[in-house]
Order: C-alpha cells, then sequence, then structure tokens
C-alpha cells in the first residue's frame, strides 16, 4: 500500500519536532505533514530519552525554546506545569523531553487553519526519486509512503569503540559496552568494580553521574586522545563579547590565536566563545576544505569542549571526583584489549596501561555518514545523497537542500541538524537547530502553496 503526503519529515529526535512544529504553523489547511520516525522515540531521541535526573541540559532554560520566534515558550511552559525552573536553571533532559513531546501532542490536536499532522511509527529504510521531484519512502511496518517534499532528520548513532573488529577476542566481547544508552549496563555492575570509560566528553560525564548516585566505589578511569573533559558553564551567565576575528581574513592558526588572546583579556573566556556564536557558521563557510580538514585534526577537541560545556552542579559532582582520586584520567588511544587474570588489561598508545572489568563506549554521538543507516546507503546508492568530504553528514546547499551525487541540489529534498554539520559545523544545540527548522519549514511551505 502507498500512502501519500505533502511533506516527510523522516526521524523522531528534536530536529524532525522542531522541523514538524514549524511547518504545521506555516502550511495551509488542506496540507498533509508525516512524522516518520518509531512513537517510543518521537520528541526524545537519544539526547532526552533518559529518566535520570542527574541528567542535565547543557544550555540554560532561558535559551531552549523550541521556537525562533518565541524565545520565551520553554520557560513559559515550565511556568504553567508548576516547575520552579527560571531562566538561569539547568532543568533536567527528562522534563524538556516532555516539553517536546507536550509541543507535539498539542500540534496533533489543533484544528482550524491548521495542517494536519500524522505520526508514522516506523523507520524508513530505503526511498526512491518519482518523476515529479518527489520521494517514495519504503516503511519497515511494509508501507510506502509517497512525499512531495521530505526532510531527512535522522541526526547521528553512537560511535564505534575505535578497535578493529578482529581486535575484540571473544574473550574480551562480553565485557565491553558499545553503546552505553542501549540497556541499563550499570545494573549488572558490582560496585566495588573497575571502569574504563572511552572517551572523556559528555556522554562519559552522563555515566559517571549514574555510577555515582548508585554508591559506586570503584576506580573509574576515562581516556581520549587529549585527556579533555568539558568545561563549566557560569552559574549566571556573562554577556557575550564581540568576536575580534574577521571572517576569511586569517589563517586557522592565526585565528586561534586571536580568539586566545581576547579571552585571556576578557573577564571570562566563556563570553569571547559565545560572542562567536551568531559568525560561526559565516567563519566555516570562509575556510577551504584543507582548513576544514587542519581544524578537525589539530582544534576541534579543544573547541568542543569550551564550546559544549557542563552545567555548573554536574561540574562541580565531575571536580569532586577527580579530587578524591576515583576518577582517573588519562591522554592517549586504546590499543588493545586482553583477558588477564579474569580481568581486562587495557594498552593505550605510548606504552600506558589500565586494569579494568568493564570497558564502556563513550566516544559519543557519530559523525552522521552515508553508511549511518539503511535509508541513507539507499540514498546513496540511488545517487540522491553524498557524503560531505570530512564525514560531517551530507552534503546541503546554503538552503540546506540536499545534494546528489551529480551535485545537482534537490528543490524538494532537505537536511537538517547533525546531517548539515558539513555546510554549518555548529548545528547540534537547540538555539541553532530551531533557527534553521524554521527557515527550512518556511521554504517548504512556498512549494507547497506553489502546487
Amino acid at each position: 500500500m502507498t500512502l501519500k503526503t505533502d511533506v516527510a519529515v523522516i526521524g523522531s529526535g528534536l530536529s524532525a519536532v522542531a522541523l514538524t512544529l514549524n511547518l504545521i504553523d506555516q502550511l495551509p489547511p488542506t496540507a498533509k505533514v508525516s512524522l516518520v520516525g518509531k512513537a517510543a522515540a518521537q520528541g526524545r531521541g537519544i539526547a532526552y530519552a533518559t529518566k535520570a535526573e542527574c541528567h542535565l541540559l547543557n544550555v540554560p532554560a532561558g535559551r531552549m525554546s523550541l521556537f525562533a520566534d518565541r524565545p520565551n515558550h520553554f520557560l513559559s511552559w515550565l511556568a504553567e506545569e508548576g516547575y520552579p525552573w527560571s531562566a538561569d536553571d539547568f532543568v533536567p533532559r527528562r522534563i524538556y523531553g516532555n516539553y517536546v513531546r507536550d509541543c507535539l501532542d498539542a500540534a496533533l490536536k489543533r484544528t482550524g487553519n491548521r495542517a494536519a499532522l500524522t505520526l508514522v511509527d516506523a523507520e524508513a529504510l530505503s526511498a526512491e526519486a518519482e518523476q515529479d521531484g518527489g520521494l517514495c519512502f519504503a516503511l519497515s511496518d511494509g508501507t510506502r509512503l509517497s512525499a512531495r517534499a521530505s526532510a531527512l532528520c535522522t541526526g547521528a548513532g553512537t560511535r564505534r569503540l575505535p578497535l578493529p573488529e578482529e581486535a575484540l577476542s571473544p574473550a574480551v566481547r562480553g565485557s565491553v559496552v558499545h553503546d552505553p544508552w542501549a540497556d541499563a549496563w550499570w545494573e549488572r555492575l558490582p560496585a566495588d568494580a573497575d571502569v574504563l570509560f572511552v572517551g572523556t566528553g559528555l556522554t562519559t560525564v552522563d555515566q559517571l553521574l549514574l555510577l555515582k548516585r548508585r554508591g559506586f566505589r570503584g576506580t573509574l578511569h576515562a581516556v581520549s586522545r587529549h585527556g579533555l573533559l568539558p568545561q563549566a558553564h557560569l552559574a549566571h551567565r556573562a554577556d557575550p563579547v564581540e568576536t575580534v576575528l574577521v571572517p576569511g581574513q586569517s589563517e586557522i592558526s592565526a585565528m586561534l590565536a586571536a580568539l586566545r588572546a581576547q579571552a585571556t583579556a576578557a573577564p571570562d573566556w566563556r563570553a569571547v566563545m559565545d560572542g562567536l556564536r551568531h559568525t560561526t557558521h559565516e567563519f566555516w563557510q570562509t575556510l577551504s576544505e584543507a582548513q576544514r580538514s587542519r581544524f578537525l585534526r589539530h582544534a576541534a577537541s579543544f573547541w568542543n569542549v569550551h564550546r559544549h560545556r557542563m552545567a555548573p552542579a554536574v561540574a562541580q559532582e565531575i571536580d569532586d571526583l577527580r579530587r578524591s582520586g576515583q576518577l582517573v584520567i588519562h591522554r592517549g588511544r586504546l590499543e588493545a584489549l586482553r583477558r588477564e587474570d579474569g580481568r581486562l588489561a587495557v594498552d593505550l598508545r605510548g606504552g600506558a596501561s589500565v586494569t579494568a572489568d568493564l570497558v564502556v563506549n563513550c566516544t559519543g554521538l557519530d559523525r552522521c555518514t552515508v553508511s549511518a543507516s539503511p535509508l541513507l546507503k539507499s540514498l546513496a546508492e540511488r545517487g540522491l545523497v553524498r557524503a560531505d568530504p570530512h564525514g560531517l553528514g551530507i552534503a546541503v546547499d546554503d538552503e540546506d537542500s540536499v545534494l546528489a551525487a551529480d551535485d545537482t541540489s534537490n528543490a524538494r529534498f532537505f537536511a537538517l541538524g547533525p546531517l548539515t554539520a558539513g555546510r554549518h559545523w555548529e548545528i547540534t544545540a537547540v538555539p541553532d537547530i530551531r533557527v534553521q527548522a524554521r527557515a527550512v519549514a518556511t521554504r517548504i511551505g512556498a512549494l507547497v502553496a506553489a502546487g
């Protein structure tokens, strides 16, 4: 059976919901919007599916509205629900997931001059082009969905452990957690076991908080190439400082040196980083492919820990773990895993070794690539998408229309969120995604109105 819709939004996370809500507001009442994704994840994705109260947003509540034109929407929702948090507070991610889902449920109930919304509880497995420029998706429930316009909002998966499959012998595989969000692995862990986390970013921080809440007594090791933990937000955000950088006028090394000098002179370096928010895309656009490669190779890790920060209360808990000696940070790379005397011996590059009972892959979310899902593979095989040359999602043009293998754009086919990092670089946080969602919804609205 083939169903028809005006717009197919493919995905379950925040990008998909943000676009859908903007479409409902902008499309004519005769239009049909289909949000395609597993019902259990719709509105939450990986980020907001956690039930742990210790997992907080990494952005203050005052900047977390889903709507670019209604900056206080989340704050108003919190007040209506009776929550005590204000604009500077870091709210549990579980609560934010409830907010996103509430917004989606409210859109489903709207009538009158709003477009019709249907939630499709299935995954898109493949797609092929139709003669009118639209796409027809094959869904996991056996149906097909023909759409005049489509948007990919599939987000990212979990990175694999940075070891070849052959390096994981049968003797060690049972002691490796490949996806820390797949199940409650910590409930099976003895309270005095030693754990090695591969990665020192926000995913590891989340797992450390869970173990701390459970009274875990073992030693917690974490390793990454630079051994850098995310920096902390200020309790009260400082006003952003206008950047001294001018897009396109300097090499990467000179820009970073100027940024460091400005941060040193500023009352707080966070104000300098926040002052870059509205120009990051412009800077990224002025970089050559060679410059982007150098940035990703040498500076991206340092950028990420300063740009994507921890809530102050979370940072304090991580500092406490380090000061007590329970958390040990290592700088290096995973070289090998082997079983010794009933435990795991983990060799790190440079000759260091760590002994643990369990290894947990916390390398974070994978950059979206054309091999990240059956759907993207299908689209790539048909030449309907092409990969970003740096592995930062798929190629899109300035209006977020998807670029095909022959570098032509499809005006009826869009991508949002992390899939478009190759074009925008910074496109993972709510303040960035909501602006993109509104812009793409406006473009799709014009297409639908034109017939």
